[in-house]
């Protein structure tokens, strides 16, 4: 389920209307998103087990699949999955994406973030994080298993994730 909201985030970005330059070929690209900050790498396992995942579901790219401008990992549990996502795209990309609605201004571990939900979830299993940082942003994108046993508002359980993460982030 991580991976269908992976693909409905990395599908819906796309050139930078604020008007930031942005790669523009492949090459540049790839450059720029070696350069990106790797979740995989850089949460540390403690840090996930305080979340809840397991570090042994990690899981890197959309399907094992790497996708252009970002670093993407995820992990999950009998709960919930989470989704890191790393770009090079700013936070106003992300707000402007028509999927992202009910924005709102939040702070997560002493940095400024927007919290928002999915208009294509129909049923309020998913909230995500979107914490702005020097390379672009990182967002947390949270989904409720709908088989989980432990039912927490999405919201609620990304801030109490963010907590624990978000320290790990890049400025």
């Amino acid at each position: 389920m991580a991976v269908l909201g992976a693909i409905s985030l990395v599908a819906g970005c796309g050139t930078d209307s604020a008007g930031k330059a942005t790669p523009s070929t492949s090459t540049d690209t790839s450059t720029a998103t070696a350069a990106l900050w790797d979740p995989c790498t850089a949460i540390p396992d403690s840090v996930l087990l305080k979340v809840g995942v397991d570090p042994a579901t990690e899981k890197s790219g959309v399907g094992g699949i790497e996708e252009p401008g970002f670093k993407i990992c995820s992990w999950n549990n009998d709960d919930f999955s989470i989704g890191i996502f790393s770009t090079n795209h700013s936070v106003d990309e992300f707000e402007n994406k028509p999927d992202n609605t009910q924005l709102r201004d939040v702070s997560v571990a002493g940095r400024s973030a927007v919290e928002h939900r999915l208009a294509s979830d129909r049923f309020d299993e998913v909230c995500g994080l979107i914490v702005p940082a020097d390379q672009g942003a990182v967002q947390i994108l949270l989904r409720n298993r709908s088989s989980s046993k432990n039912v927490v508002a999405p919201c609620d359980r990304v801030a109490t994730v963010g907590s624990q993460v978000v320290p790990t982030f890049p400025e």
